[in-house]
């Protein structure tokens, strides 16, 4: 095959994301923005009873339906109001407090579970190992979104099921990531000369292989607390997630979808909270994915 046949595939191979040409841009600038919008974020899910002018239930009849006050609506009402006349500027900060305090929660139970059953599965090998991976694989073959969906729809919503349901999905990857790190670990001679010195196999893990294997974790932390956030945006979305008279990010915006061409303020606000803290913490994870292997960003321009 000749250059000339090859030309029109050239252009393809060059073309980059737009995430990826935003990244190259101003890098510095970029992880700025993510990290003052996570900030902004983190507050106001911390100090939501102070920056929420109404509660996130108060009701007004009187004013349902009302536009944003930069366009014609009530000037207290920044973001406009609901179908029940509740002030969805409110609203959105409560959410996103339920929306980040449930991606914490299942994050830090999908990384502990995956991570745990990954040492286990190292350290023991054989059946044990052949069985976690199993699972493993098991895990990686099913449409989680339908399994929660079922779950949810046969046991009925409760707070903690959803939870739990959410932490459980990713376990997989970090369990994978575990046990790469921890053979590889167990093949290098500081570990061995370790455990012959007469040191318990779980004072090795905890002061000599984990703080190994903090960095890749964490890396994968923030590539999958996005998912997550969408997980729960997506069952609340559905009507399985969090239910009223509580809110979330995924519920305001399935409110608002009866209402997009009539009163477009209700799920809009919600929608831009879930894609600017996804993109946020997206962007923030190749950064930290660069800066501990530098060589996969030289791979990858």
């Amino acid at each position: 095959m000749s250059a000339a046949d090859l030309s029109p595939a050239l252009p393809a191979l060059r073309r980059q994301s737009w995430l990826t040409r935003i990244w190259k841009a101003r890098p510095p600038l970029v992880i700025g923005l993510c990290i003052a919008w996570l900030v902004v974020v983190i507050l106001a899910a911390l100090f939501a009873e102070y920056l929420a002018p109404f509660g996130f239930a108060e009701q007004s009849l009187l004013k349902r339906l009302k536009p944003p006050g930069a366009l014609g609506g009530p000037a207290e009402n920044l973001f406009g109001t609901d179908d029940l006349g509740r002030d969805v500027f409110s609203r959105v900060i409560y959410a996103m407090r339920t929306s980040i305090l449930i991606a914490i929660m299942a994050t830090m139970i999908g990384a502990t579970v995956g991570t745990a059953l990954g040492i286990v599965a190292a350290h023991f090998r054989g059946w044990v190992d052949d069985v976690i991976m199993m699972l493993v694989d098991f895990q990686a073959s099913v449409p989680f979104l339908i399994v929660a969906l079922a779950v949810l729809a046969f046991f009925g919503n409760n707070f903690v099921l959803l939870i739990i349901l959410i932490g459980l999905f990713g376990w997989d990857g970090y369990a994978r990531i575990a046990r790469s790190l921890v053979l590889s670990t167990n093949g290098q001679g500081y570990a061995f000369a370790i455990r012959t010195l007469g040191v318990h196999p779980a004072k090795v893990y905890v002061h000599h292989v984990m703080p190994n294997m903090l960095g890749v974790i964490m890396v994968q932390i923030t590539l999958n607390f996005p998912e997550i956030i969408l997980l729960e945006t997506s069952l609340s979305f559905l009507g399985l997630g969090v239910q009223p008279p509580g809110t979330s990010l995924g519920l305001l915006l399935g409110e608002g979808r009866n209402y997009l061409t009539t009163a477009w303020w209700m799920g809009i606000p919600a929608g831009m909270v879930i894609f600017l803290t996804t993109l946020a913490i997206s962007l923030l994870g190749d950064w930290l994915r660069d800066m501990l292997d530098p060589s996969l960003g030289a791979k990858s321009e």
